[in-house]
């Protein structure tokens, strides 16, 4: 409807011809402007409905104790965070060339789980009671007092576990589990928000870790990594910054010395439709690229096929 609106304003309001020009240009221009309002009202009504109907799509994971994929990525998070990155992407500066067609259809959740599906399939822990799973990673339910075995175990088995800096306590006592059972190489952090929320973690953390390296003395613990100093973005020199809530990605190497990957995408002024996602793609690739290359975990191996 928004295209014809256009072909109309140049038949009805620059050249009309015949019985077109005989009618008054204020009913002319009444017609145009009705054709292009109601195209551009469901243009902009089609996305919650576009998102309610992928979540309706979108299959659970029976059972999270047993996963059958062979390698799968774990996303890990504050419940209370979900709202948050269900709402829709931010849109890209860029004035006259903003399209919508750029980032379709997607969440905040469901456009930064797409970046790492190359790694394997992403999965999470989904809020109990919510009555269909949010967009992004596929969700599996757990009873609200009985998490923690199944979670430590999902940690150990998968091929990468990527958890936020959001101070909750179940994050929280995730990021210790990981210190405690998993490849530093494997674990990374996604930086939301600013330094207030990353300096509050890190506090948490190092809370939590004290407590339980005290009580719970089977294993081995290895020393509490120092987060890196939170980045402050850079002076764009060219083009516009695309103000994202993803701050920056924490990864660790074999010792868990610690490296702060700042994310901060300068859209150039002149792009094409999927210019922003190469750009995002060439931002995480000093992340991507070594999680790549990470051998199976041992769990994957026990899991896959013979043949």
């Amino acid at each position: 409807m928004m295209f014809s609106g256009t072909a109309l304003f140049r038949v009805l309001v620059q050249e009309p011809a015949g019985d077109v020009a005989r009618l008054p240009l204020w009913s002319r221009l009444l017609i145009t402007l009705s054709v292009l309002a109601v195209g551009g009202l469901l243009f902009a009504g089609s996305y919650p409905l576009i998102v309610r109907g992928k979540r309706h799509r979108s299959g659970t994971i029976a059972s999270l104790g047993d996963l059958p994929e062979a390698r799968y990525v774990l996303y890990l998070r504050p419940f209370g965070l979900d709202l948050e990155m269900a709402l829709p992407m931010p849109d890209a500066p860029g004035g006259l060339m903003r399209s919508p067609f750029e980032i379709p259809g997607m969440t905040q959740e469901d456009f930064l789980v797409r970046q790492f599906k190359a790694l394997g399939r992403v999965v999470a822990v989904g809020q109990p009671g919510e009555r269909l799973p949010l967009l992004g990673a596929e969700r599996g339910y757990l009873p609200v007092g009985n998490w923690q075995n199944t979670v430590s175990k999902m940690i150990q088995g998968a091929h990468v576990v990527m958890m936020t800096t959001a101070p909750g306590p179940g994050t929280v006592w995730e990021f210790t589990e990981a210190l405690r059972t998993i490849s530093p190489a494997r674990l990374i952090l996604l930086v939301y928000g600013e330094l207030a929320q990353y300096t509050a973690f890190g506090e948490a953390v190092a809370q939590r870790y004290a407590i339980r390296s005290k009580e719970e003395e089977a294993g081995v613990w290895p020393r509490l990594p120092e987060l890196p100093a939170f980045s402050l973005p850079l002076p764009a020199a060219k083009g516009q910054r695309w103000d994202l809530r993803l701050k920056g990605i924490v990864s660790f190497d074999e010792d868990w010395n610690a490296t702060f990957n700042r994310f901060d995408p300068i859209v150039p002024r002149i792009r094409l439709a999927w210019t922003l996602r190469r750009l995002v793609r060439h931002e995480l690739e000093p992340v991507l690229g070594p999680l790549s290359q990470l051998p199976m975990t041992a769990a994957a191996h026990l899991q896959k096929p013979a043949g």
